[in-house]
């Protein structure tokens, strides 16, 4: 009990502390006339007129990338003719709200190459980068997008110059400030360092290249601190962070490789503890190593383990005086089994020949060629004719939905077998909206595996994960969404190497059995780590009660994700349990209370979602359908209002459009949801729940409204450079949002049905997709004025030559046999829809 308020007093002061430096923090932003400006042109198409946004930063960030211009490297203009994503591809692009990766990578690889910063102005380094504060290392994994707390930046190398490796100052944390702005592209990148000496790297799925240029100075030679215990810290929530449990790593007799293994305990997940191994090696040998453990030098040995209590072990490779130019590879390897040796053979594997060996053009060259292939050769638009602006965020979206989950089969994966392995699902409570339906339109390939991953995780653990990385189920958010991610790929006929019998079995798990209990201080009452929590009340209520926290969030998805096993069921012809789920899935009703009101006079409607009681009453202390008092783990909802939630029932709109009362009072509530009555914006597109909130109005034939509310979004919430994502890119969540948005359609998760937009380019063209013909999606008379002002408006739709009598369509009439999509666009609201048929009100 003591250390519970420990804790929780713990984290009221640090919460205090950022509050105080985050108000600091403002003054000086404000005030120094020492800041660099950072100045990003943006053209807002349907205004008309050029705008300017000036950004203060500490360090200018980055090169000349993702504005359709070459980027400032030479690569960049070496590739950019015949890989023209390069020049719209910014990679760092949502950085700051939305922690993504700005480091190398290619698509969903394992190794994910990048800079670790501490001492931020901005706080705790998620993926390892930050615009300001010290280098202490280019490590080769990090996670892209996440939340919760910093998670790996381990496995690392940092360069220094200096008399010898026996005097460098092994009792303080070593860093560096850069010296000027990081310069960065797909598959590259260069970070200068106040010492003097450049880093230039890349990589690939599992290995990855060090180039160093060092100075010339006299008397001081090139040294490489290879740090076995550096990791990313979570300052900010020290509860969270990760923790050094031990390693070790000798140095090869030639002096030139290496190899080792790290322990890493604690973090945002699973408590337990991961170890990754590696295999490193130099081109040419170092003229002394000096090895150190908890502060203290050990010259002369080679060979360095840590013991109970140790803090740090590491190795010092001191080069020949003179030396200028030092290249550097190194290998990673999950593997349980002679993990060092499987770091080797991953290296060899990414750099398989002499030509590719420490060739930093190589690497280059070939990381860019598959993320071609993989991802941007298979989108085919003409960018010269289309706002630029669009362009770059199209691209954006299209590179950070490529980057989780990990894919680690084979010899890296937890267990021997030769089905797919992918981790690093951090939120697969998010991605599970529009990240992976976007990965069963354009990948299947990976879709497919993705699947036969999950299935291979229940066999092996029991359940399939909500959260997961290093290997560890963690955390479930709210319901068990890897159920949704299943149904969606088989209702779109995915089917490659898949079982869907045990597919099922693993969705039966997630429903029936209760998964065990894992403490947590931050939610105590009912913490799983995968499954359903508080599953017997769902099973004998029929809702889930305050008793547990995200009790509204949970019944929400709870119903969602059985609704996600009738899919299944009935596909696969298991009637009885389609029925069961089916009515199941109806179950948020039970937390629908006809008679819930806000205390907010303007919002003068009644009935919304609210928690209720195990004897049937609703809870109103500390209820408001309009807040949700810190939508944290703790609360009755997690990331979202009762208001929020109670649009996330695709699969029964029928039921809430007769709870809400009349069509008129749906378009005014969900008007009341955008500030477009004039009231308090309540939607934050920004957190998950309400992905799907603004293309409701088709089900009441306003489709109009949706392509005017989407237009807004994208135009004001996402925006270019690091400020481009309204939250956490959510691994990739948040960009496959903005995709479908562009596209001009969004998926309803779990079902085979895309909900109409108005596209935003006037022809795009899909192609190269496994399992899927070519896709034409067009847009007439987009643009007006001379190519001015933009057409927001749908006029008509024509599918495949037939005039389209919706504002909807089903995954086959498109994505099965290929063809094209017509829109015939206006600029004015036309009432298009007026009399069309509107998606399914209801499953039965």
């Amino acid at each position: 009990m003591y250390g519970y308020w420990i804790l929780l007093i713990g984290w009221l002061v640090v919460q205090l502390v950022q509050g105080l430096v985050i108000l600091r923090e403002g003054i000086l932003d404000h005030l120094s006339n020492d800041l660099l400006k950072i100045t990003q042109s943006y053209y807002h198409q349907n205004e008309g007129e050029d705008r300017t946004e000036e950004l203060e930063l500490g360090i200018e960030y980055y090169g000349k990338s993702g504005n359709g211009k070459e980027p400032g490297s030479r690569f960049g203009k070496q590739f950019g003719g015949e890989y023209g994503f390069v020049k719209w591809v910014d990679v760092f692009y949502g950085t700051f709200e939305g922690h993504t990766f700005p480091g190398t990578a290619v698509p969903f690889s394992m190794c994910k190459m990048g800079v670790d910063v501490v001492n931020s102005r901005k706080g705790d380094a998620y993926a390892g980068w930050q615009p300001d504060g010290d280098v202490v290392g280019v490590s080769m994994l990090h996670e892209s997008g996440t939340g919760g707390a910093p998670t790996y930046g381990i496995v690392s190398q940092l360069p220094m110059m200096g008399s010898s490796a026996a005097e460098v100052d092994v009792s303080e944390h070593i860093m560096f400030k850069r010296s000027r702005a990081d310069v960065a592209h797909v598959g590259y990148y260069d970070v200068a360092l106040e010492n003097g000496v450049e880093i230039e790297f890349s990589s690939m799925d599992r290995s990855g290249l060090y180039q160093y240029t060092f100075p010339e100075v006299e008397g001081e030679k090139p040294i490489v601190m290879v740090n076995v215990s550096q990791h990313l810290h979570c300052f900010g929530r020290p509860w969270w962070t990760q923790n050094f449990r031990g390693g070790f790593i000798k140095v090869d007799s030639n002096m030139k490789s290496y190899h080792g293994r790290v322990t890493i305990g604690g973090g945002w997940t699973d408590r337990s503890d991961y170890t990754i191994s590696f295999y490193g090696e130099f081109d040419k040998p170092a003229r002394r190593v000096v090895s150190f453990r908890n502060g203290k030098k050990l010259s002369g040995l080679r060979t360095m383990y840590s013991r109970t209590g140790v803090s740090d072990i590491g190795v010092l490779f001191e080069f020949d005086e003179g030396t200028t130019l030092l290249k550097s590879h190194v290998g990673i390897s999950s593997s349980k089994r002679n993990g060092f040796k499987v770091a080797k053979q991953n290296l060899l594997n990414d750099y398989p020949t002499e030509e590719a060996r420490f060739n930093l053009t190589w690497s280059v060259e070939h990381a860019l060629a598959l993320w071609n292939d993989k991802v941007f050769d298979k989108v085919v638009l003409d960018t010269s004719v289309e706002d630029p602006i669009l362009v770059s965020k199209l691209y954006n979206s299209l590179y950070g939905t490529h980057l989780m989950p990990s894919n680690k089969s084979g010899a890296d994966a937890p267990w021997k077998g030769d089905e797919p392995y992918y981790d690093d699902w951090f939120t697969l409570w998010d991605t599970f909206r529009c990240l992976h339906p976007l990965i069963n339109i354009m990948s299947q390939d990976y879709g497919a595996e993705m699947v036969r991953s999950l299935i291979n995780i229940w066999e092996e653990e029991g359940f399939t994960p909500d959260g997961r990385s290093g290997d560890r189920s963690g955390r479930t958010q709210g319901g068990s969404n890897s159920d949704v991610m299943m149904a969606d790929a088989f209702v779109k006929n995915i089917t490659e190497g898949i079982d869907w019998e045990k597919g099922f079995q693993a969705m039966y798990t997630n429903a029936e059995v209760e998964p065990p209990y894992v403490e947590d201080p931050m939610a105590n009452d009912s913490t799983n780590k995968f499954g359903r929590g508080a599953l017997k009340e769902w099973l004998s209520l029929g809702y889930v009660t305050r008793n547990y926290s995200r009790s509204v969030t949970r019944t929400m998805e709870y119903s969602y994700n059985d609704f996600s096993l009738y899919m299944v069921a009935k596909g696969l012809g298991k009637n009885e349990l389609a029925k069961r789920y089916l009515a199941r899935s109806k179950n948020w009703r039970n937390i629908w209370n006809p008679e819930a009101r806000s205390v907010n006079v303007q919002y003068n409607y009644t009935g919304f979602v609210q928690p209720r009681n195990a004897d049937g009453t609703f809870a109103s202390e500390k209820y408001d359908p309009f807040s949700c008092f810190g939508c944290y783990w703790r609360d009755d909802e997690y990331e979202g209002k009762p208001v929020e939630y109670g649009w996330t029932v695709p699969f029964d709109m029928g039921t809430l459009l007769e709870y809400i009362g009349s069509r008129e009072t749906f378009e005014r509530r969900l008007d009341d949801m955008y500030k477009l009555n004039g009231h308090e914006n309540v939607v934050d597109i920004g957190n998950e729940p309400s992905f799907l909130t603004p293309y409701l109005y088709t089900y009441i034939n306003k489709q109009d409204k949706t392509s005017e509310l989407v237009n807004w979004i994208i135009d004001t919430k996402f925006k270019s450079g690091c400020d481009g994502l309204p939250g956490n890119s959510d691994a990739g969540a948040m960009q496959a949002w903005l995709t479908f948005a562009l596209y001009g359609f969004y998926p309803i998760a779990g079902t085979d049905i895309y909900i109409l937009t108005s596209p935003k380019f006037s022809r795009v063209v899909l192609q190269r997709m496994p399992n899927v013909p070519d896709v034409h999606i067009v847009a007439h008379d987009l643009y007006k004025d001379g190519g001015i002002v933009r057409s927001n408006y749908i006029r008509e739709v024509v599918l495949n030559g037939e005039r389209l009598n919706r504002s909807w369509f089903r995954h086959d009439e498109l994505f099965g046999q290929g063809g094209t999509l017509e829109f015939y666009m206006s600029d004015v609201p036309l009432g298009w829809d007026h009399a069309a048929q509107t998606p399914p009100m209801g499953w039965e």
